[in-house]
């Protein structure tokens, strides 16, 4: 999914709970960046109030940082020309190595991503707020990437494409920095599907395990979700 969002006024006038605390955010000042601008997200946001202040910048801190922070998130930043929300592009050396972020870290931030995607996805919905905090389904999910509660959460990567790879659509050339979506399975499993600079990571939303994604591959050619035909 690559559209931009729309009408945030319109949908900051309701009374809002943060997604992941539940708190009422009705205060809460900042849009919440569903990957964030460092990556080269400018445009997939939720609307003030989605996620409230303090765990907003508790995932800036506490885990999108050590992310970005990784040798391996440095040196894609630094080849693709990617700088930080501050116009600053990062640093990085041969010596600094191509060491991957720490498993459980990237886990957080995949939970993180997958719930806030939900939301991305139903905001045109009527009570979509109230429908994601009070789903006690994913009160696992938020309370391991808000809280690091639990075991590790597992996930799937592999390579799609190049990095620096160059799309066409039209008569316009580009070059992909994330893309994502929602798989749902014929078991009734969602599945976050997101690409970061050529890289798919998957992560089931509601539970620990990964056999309907498995499965789901194995019935459309191993093909990716952002690409394969919806038949699920």
């Amino acid at each position: 999914m690559r559209t931009s969002l729309a009408n945030n006024r319109e949908l900051k006038e309701s009374k809002l709970r943060c997604l992941f605390c539940k708190a009422d955010s009705s205060t809460s000042r900042s849009v919440e960046h569903i990957v964030p601008e460092s990556l080269g997200n400018v445009e997939h946001v939720l609307p003030v109030g989605a996620v409230c202040d303090a765990c907003n910048q508790y995932f800036a801190r506490k885990v999108e940082r050590q992310l970005l922070e990784s040798p391996m998130f440095r040196l894609l930043r630094a080849d693709m020309a990617v700088p930080n929300k501050r116009g600053r592009f990062p640093a990085w050396q041969p010596a600094d190595g191509m060491e991957r972020p720490n498993y459980r870290q990237m886990g957080r931030f995949l939970a993180k991503v997958g719930l806030e995607v939900l939301a991305f996805k139903t905001l045109s919905v009527q009570g979509w707020n109230d429908e994601l905090v009070n789903l006690a389904a994913l009160d696992e999910l938020r309370r391991f990437a808000r809280y690091n509660e639990g075991p590790d959460w597992p996930f799937t990567v592999r390579t799609l494409h190049a990095v620096n790879a160059i799309f066409e659509e039209g008569d316009q050339s580009f070059e992909l920095l994330h893309e994502f979506d929602i798989l749902f399975t014929r078991s009734s499993e969602a599945y976050l599907v997101i690409s970061i600079f050529g890289v798919e990571f998957v992560i089931n939303l509601g539970g620990r395990e990964n056999d309907g994604f498995r499965r789901w591959l194995e019935e459309n050619n191993w093909a990716s979700p952002l690409y394969a035909p919806r038949a699920a």
